[in-house]
């Protein structure tokens, strides 16, 4: 696989704007993903910066490592304690 390849196949984030991201990644059915906050709910941290582990469709803060899922309406799964993520559909 090429360089190029792989990064194709990396889970992307882009910010739309001030207060949203774009989450995307490769999924078992082409190009899939969701519109995030772009803040973290737990203290604020840009999101842009968050690391996505598209296997588990999962985003983790870059500042203390708060984890949610992106498939379950943002519910958050690991870190300190903080409200869900607002996670919408990405459109189409």
């Amino acid at each position: 696989m090429s360089g190029r390849e792989q990064a194709a196949d990396r889970p992307r984030l882009r910010q739309l704007d001030a207060d949203t991201v774009a989450v995307e990644w490769e999924g078992p059915h082409g190009r899939d993903g969701v519109l995030v906050e772009g803040h973290c709910p737990h203290r604020g941290a840009l999101l842009r910066h968050a690391h996505v582990n598209a296997a588990a469709t999962r985003l983790v803060c870059p500042l203390h490592h708060s984890a949610f899922d992106l498939t379950d309406q943002g519910a958050q799964i690991a870190g300190p304690a903080c409200r869900a993520l607002r996670v919408r559909p990405l459109p189409r």
